[in-house]
């Protein structure tokens, strides 16, 4: 997994959160080639769960919310 993630940092597909900023834990930037590969993977599950089923809905809602949420 070290591979994977160094070889993503070094050729811009994904960079440590807020990096510039000393960090975020366990979060992650994508780059512009990660950004195309989420959008990809995203549009993939899309087809084949919600677009393929009439009883499937998509919602979008924020990740960093209140614990109490």
């Amino acid at each position: 997994m070290e591979q994977v993630s160094s070889y993503c940092k070094q050729y811009g597909f994904i960079y440590p959160g807020s990096e510039i900023y000393g960090g975020f834990a366990n979060t992650w930037d994508f780059g512009p080639l990660g950004s195309r590969m989420i959008n990809n993977v995203k549009d993939c599950w899309r087809k084949r769960f919600v677009g393929q089923r009439d009883n499937s809905y998509e919602i979008d809602c924020g990740i960093m919310m209140n614990p109490k949420v």
